[in-house]
C-alpha cells in the first residue's frame, strides 16, 4: 500500500521517507499532541525548542523535543562513517542525535504522522531514510550491515508488533541477522525493579503503581520490562552471550550520567531522582538515602532505574556526564574512556561549535595553574591536560578519593577534628602563591584527588586570570558543599564559622558568587530538574496527607477501602445502542438497543441491517467506561481489517487495536458511503460484528482523562 497521499516514496528537505510497507492507516497516536508538535518544528528552527518546552511546559513536548532525550545515544564512540539502524524511532528524538554521529541513518516506525515529524525536525540532514511500516513487514527489506541497530524505548513492545508465544526473543532473532560482523545492537529499557518503582513512581508503560514489581500479574497490556537477571536469559535463550550493560541515570529518557559495571555510582552521588513529569507519584522514602546504602552493599545494578544494553563488542566508554543544559559556548560531554593499553583517560568533549573554544583553553589552563601552584614537595598537582585532533581536552585518570567523599566520611563518623584537619589541608594548598593572578573559580571538594599524600586538582574549566583568595575559595567550596546535600550544614556549619571566623555575610557572598556561575554557564537556562513542578505533577508523601487525628485517619481507610472496592468491581456491560444518521446528524428517535448475543467471554455478536439512505453509521458499545475492540466484522466484501480502517471513534486506540473509552458515551462510527465503497454493495446490507469487551472502573478512568494512565 501506498502512504497517504498515494506515494510510495516522499522527501522533505533531506529525509527520504518510504511508504512501500505502511498500511494505509496510523495504529498508534498521541492525539492533538502529535499535530502540535508537528506545527513546531515546521515553523521553528531545533534551536529554539529549548525556549518553547520551557514556555509550554507540557509532557509530550518535553518528551519528543528535549536536546536531553539524545543523550542516550550521544555518548557512543562514533566517527561519522557507521551505518546505523534505528527501531521505533518515533518523532525523532533519537534520530536527531544519531544523524550528527553517524554516516547514514535508518529509521523504522509504524506511524506517518510520527514520521513526518521525524523528516521535519531533520530536514536539514541528507543521511537518513524513514520505513513507515511495522518493523515485521519492514525487516525483510533491510540491509545486512548494520554497525549498530538501536532499540530505545522499543524492545518492551515487541509484544504489541510481533505475534508468537516469544515477542522479545523473537524480536532479537530479526534483528541479529541485520548486524555486519563486530556489530552492535544497543537497547534501552526501563527495569521493572528501577528504586524509583519502590518508592512511589507508577509503572512508565501502564500508569499502575507496582506493575512491573508484582511482574505485571494484574495487567493486561502486552507491554513488558525487565530485571537485568530477566534481560539475560532472554539473551542466554537467543544463543547472546557478548553483551554489557550501562546505567543511565537517573533514567534513559532524561540522561544526565551513564554508568558502568567498570565505573558504578559511589555512596551519595545519586541525587537528581524526582524527574518524572508526565504524572503525579507517590514518595514512599528518600530515594538518595535509599541508593547510598544500596551502592555500599554493591546492588546498584539490580536496582538502577534503566539499562543501556549494548550486545556486541564493549565499547571502551567507562562513564559519561552530560553538561547539556548550559549555554551552547559551555555544553560539553565528559567521559572516562579506557586507552585500549589497559590506562583510562578522562575526555572533555565539546558539543556544540561555540563550545570549542572553552574545552580549546582548559590545555592553557592546565600550563598556568601548573606553574601557580608549584611548592616542591607540598604543591596541589594539576591534572594534565592535552587537547587532540577533535578538539576534546583530553585528562590523565587520577586514581584516588575526592576530598568530598573523605568530608562526608568524617561527618557520618561525628568526627569534626579529622573534617578540620583536611579542609585545613585544601585551605594551605589553595593558597599556594596566593598573588599570582590566576586561580580556579570551581576549586570545589569534588574536584579535588586525594591519594596518600598527593593533592590533584582534576577539573578546572573555570580557570579565572585574577586572584581569589584562599578563604574565599573555602567559603565558596563549602557553601557547594552544603547546597549538593543541606544534611551536611546541620553538623558543619556552626564548627567551620568558629574554626575560620566565617560570618554569615561570607557564606552569603559565597553563595551569590556561586548563584552567579551557574547563571552565566546555563544561559539563564532552568535546570530540568527544577522544572518538574511547573508541570502541574504532583509528589505525595503518604505521612503528609494522613493527618495525626485518629477521626482523619479513619476517615482516610474507610475511603482508601471504598477506593479499592470501586477498582476491583464489576462493570457491567450489557448494552449496545445503534443510530443511524440520514443527514440529520443523530438523535434518539433514531436509535434502537441491540439484542446482541454473547459468542464467547467478553465478546458480544449482532447483525445490523443499515438501510440504503444512512450516511452514517454509530454504534455505541456500552453506556460506561471501557475497553473495546472488533474482533470480527464483515460488511459485503469488506471484512473485519477494511471495517476496522475505516472506524472512528471517541476513544484512542493502541498498538494492538484496543480502544480505550474514558467517556460514559462511548462509541464508534462509519461513514457509510466509504464503507459500501469499499465493501462494493448497494440497496440494504448488513453489517455483522463481535466486539471483545471490558469495563473500566470510574476512577481509572478519571485518571486516565487526567492522562495519570496510559
Amino acid at each position: 500500500m501506498n502512504g497517504q497521499n498515494g506515494e510510495k516514496t516522499k522527501r522533505i528537505g533531506g529525509v527520504t521517507l518510504d511508504y512501500s510497507r505502511y498500511p494505509g492507516e496510523d495504529y498508534y497516536c498521541d492525539g492533538n499532541a502529535e499535530d502540535e508538535i508537528l506545527d513546531i518544528v515546521r515553523n521553528n528552527d531545533r534551536e529554539k525548542f529549548p525556549e518553547i518546552i520551557s514556555s509550554r511546559k507540557d509532557w509530550a513536548t518535553l518528551y519528543h523535543l528535549s536536546p536531553a532525550r539524545g543523550n542516550i545515544v550521544r555518548w557512543i564512540p562514533m566517527n561519522g562513517t557507521e551505518k546505523v539502524l534505528e527501531i521505533g524511532a518515533g518523532p525523532g528524538a533519537i534520530t536527531e542525535t544519531l544523524a550528527s554521529m553517524a554516516g547514514e541513518v535508518e529509521c523504522v516506525d509504524l506511524s506517518a504522522k510520527r514520521s513526518e515529524i521525524n523528516a521535519t525536525r531533520n530536514k536539514d540532514r541528507d543521511n537518513i531514510t524513514i520505513h513507515v511500516g511495522n518493523f515485521v513487514d519492514v525487516e525483510p527489506t533491510l540491509a545486512d550491515d548494520f554497525d549498530y541497530i538501536f532499540l530505545i524505548g522499543v524492545f518492551e513492545y515487541a509484544g504489541s508488533y510481533i505475534d508468537s508465544a516469544a515477542p522479545f526473543h523473537d524480536e532479537l532473532l530479526r534483528i541479529l541477522p541485520h548486524l555486519k560482523k563486530g556489530g552492535r545492537i544497543v537497547i534501552a529499557i526501563e527495569n521493572r525493579l528501577g528504586l524509583k518503582y519502590f518508592a512511589g513512581a507508577r509503572e512508565d508503560h501502564t500508569g499502575r503503581y507496582f506493575d512491573g514489581i508484582e511482574s505485571y500479574e494484574n495487567s493486561e497490556m502486552s507491554v513488558r520490562t525487565f530485571s537485568r537477571a530477566g534481560l539475560e536469559r532472554i539473551f542466554v535463550d537467543c544463543g547472546i552471550t557478548d553483551y554489557s550493560f550501562y546505567y543511565p541515570y537517573p533514567d534513559y529518557k532524561f540522561t544526565s550520567e551513564v554508568y558502568s559495571d567498570g565505573r558504578l555510582p559511589k555512596a551519595a552521588e545519586l541525587t537528581d531522582n524526582i524527574r518524572n513529569f508526565d504524572r503525579d507519584r507517590l514518595l514512599l522514602f528518600d530515594e538518595k538515602a535509599a541508593y547510598s546504602g544500596i551502592v555500599g552493599d554493591g546492588l546498584f545494578p539490580q536496582f538502577s532505574n534503566s539499562y543501556e544494553v549494548v550486545i556486541g563488542p564493549p565499547l571502551p566508554v567507562e562513564y559519561t556526564k552530560f553538561s547539556t543544559e548550559r549555554a551552547p559556548e559551555y555544553r560539553i560531554m565528559t567521559g572516562v574512556i579506557k586507552d585500549g593499553n589497559g590506562g583510562r583517560r578522562v575526555v572533555k568533549t565539546p558539543l556544540t561549535a561555540e563550545a570549542e573554544h572553552h574545552t580549546a583553553r582548559m590545555e592553557d589552563s592546565y600550563r598556568k595553574l601548573s606553574k601557580r601552584y608549584e611548592n616542591g614537595e607540598k604543591a596541589l598537582k594539576i591534572c594534565p591536560c592535552m587537547i587532540d585532533s577533535r578538539k576534546r581536552a583530553v585528562f590523565d585518570y587520577i586514581d584516588g578519593r575526592t576530598l568530598e567523599t573523605m568530608l562526608d566520611k568524617c561527618l557520618a563518623r561525628n568526627d569534626m577534628e579529622n573534617f578540620l584537619k583536611l579542609t585545613d589541608k585544601y585551605l594551605e594548598l589553595v593558597g599556594i602563591n596566593s598573588g599570582a593572578s590566576v586561580s580556579d573559580g570551581d576549586m570545589t571538594f569534588a574536584n579535588i584527588m586525594i591519594n596518600g599524600l598527593n593533592w590533584t586538582a582534576i577539573d578546572y574549566e573555570w580557570e579565572e586570570d585574577r586572584s581569589i583568595p584562599a578563604r574565599d575559595m573555602l567559603a565558596r567550596a563549602l557553601t557547594v558543599y552544603v547546597c549538593e546535600d543541606p544534611k551536611r550544614s546541620k553538623q558543619m556549619i556552626p564548627a567551620i564559622k568558629q574554626h575560620y571566623g566565617i560570618s554569615d555575610d561570607d557564606i552569603a557572598t559565597a553563595a551569590e558568587e556561586e548563584k552567579a556561575l551557574q547563571i552565566k554557564v546555563s544561559g539563564n537556562s532552568i535546570p530540568l530538574s527544577a522544572q518538574r513542578n511547573d508541570y502541574g505533577t504532583k509528589v505525595i508523601v503518604p505521612g503528609e496527607i494522613i493527618a495525626e487525628d485518629p477521626a482523619l485517619r479513619e476517615t482516610a481507610a474507610k475511603e482508601d477501602e471504598a477506593r479499592r472496592n470501586e477498582e476491583t468491581k464489576e462493570v457491567s456491560l450489557t448494552s449496545v445502542q445503534v443510530y443511524f444518521d440520514s443527514g440529520k446528524g443523530f438523535s434518539e428517535e433514531e436509535s434502537f438497543f441491540l439484542k446482541e448475543r454473547y459468542a464467547d467471554e467478553g465478546c458480544i455478536s449482532f447483525e445490523i441491517n443499515v438501510p440504503e439512505n444512512v450516511k452514517t453509521l454509530r454504534i455505541d458499545p456500552a453506556l460506561c467506561p471501557c475497553f473495546a475492540m472488533v474482533r470480527e466484522a464483515a460488511f459485503g466484501r469488506a471484512d473485519t481489517s477494511a471495517i476496522t480502517k475505516l472506524m472512528r471513534s471517541n476513544g484512542s486506540m493502541d498498538r494492538s487495536g484496543v480502544v480505550v473509552f474514558t467517556t460514559d458515551d462511548p462509541c464508534f462510527t462509519w461513514d457509510m458511503k466509504r464503507m459500501r465503497r469499499a465493501a462494493m454493495v448497494h440497496g440494504d446490507a448488513k453489517i455483522k460484528m463481535t466486539l471483545q469487551m471490558c469495563g473500566m472502573p470510574s476512577t481509572m478512568a478519571r485518571r486516565a482523562e487526567k492522562g495519570e494512565c496510559r
